[in-house]
């Protein structure tokens, strides 16, 4: 059971792979080949673009949301107090104080998937290309959704800019 896209492509380059298909008649060591370059190729670009767009809907949309909500944050804490200065405001300033936190930690995890998808645009091989995206950018991938999908519990349902989970899977 191979559990990534990358080293079940490698196998397709195995001898004994290579000798059953050979044996049978179904595909040539240069047919395997050819299947192993454009598995890889394939795979590349479908990590690429998903990490465009992550970038695109993190730095354009997400981004922007959970600044607009940290200013009507700052603003209800500010209102508050110079409304009635013993209110208790700690639950805002705390919500502002995560918040702003998750914001910090969703542009450094931006920062380094849009580096780091350059990187690996750059790489020639077409399997060491493929190695790169994989160990390096799906990480990366995965590095900026965890204080996305933080925030997204947040952020309020007006201003986030995309159906929620929630939303998904009991109102569509």
């Amino acid at each position: 059971n191979i559990k990534n896209t990358v080293d079940a492509t490698s196998v397709l380059a195995d001898p004994e792979v290579i000798k059953l298909f050979e044996k049978h008649g179904v595909f040539s060591a240069i047919e395997l080949a050819a299947r192993e370059e454009v598995g890889y190729e394939n795979y590349s670009k479908a990590i690429n673009i998903e990490a465009r767009t992550m970038i695109d809907m993190a730095s354009k949309q997400i981004i922007p949301a959970v600044i607009k909500y940290t200013t009507q944050l700052a603003g209800s804490l500010g209102a508050v107090k110079t409304a009635c200065p013993e209110a208790d405001t700690s639950v805002q300033a705390e919500l502002l104080t995560e918040t702003s936190a998750l914001l910090s930690d969703m542009k450094v995890a931006l920062a380094a998937l849009i580096d780091i998808t350059e990187e690996a645009a750059c790489v020639d091989g077409v399997e060491t290309q493929a190695r790169v995206y994989h160990e390096k950018v799906v990480p990366a991938m995965a590095a900026l959704r965890t204080p996305a999908d933080k925030l997204e519990m947040i952020v309020d349902k007006d201003l986030w800019p995309f159906p929620s989970y929630g939303d998904l899977i009991f109102e569509v």
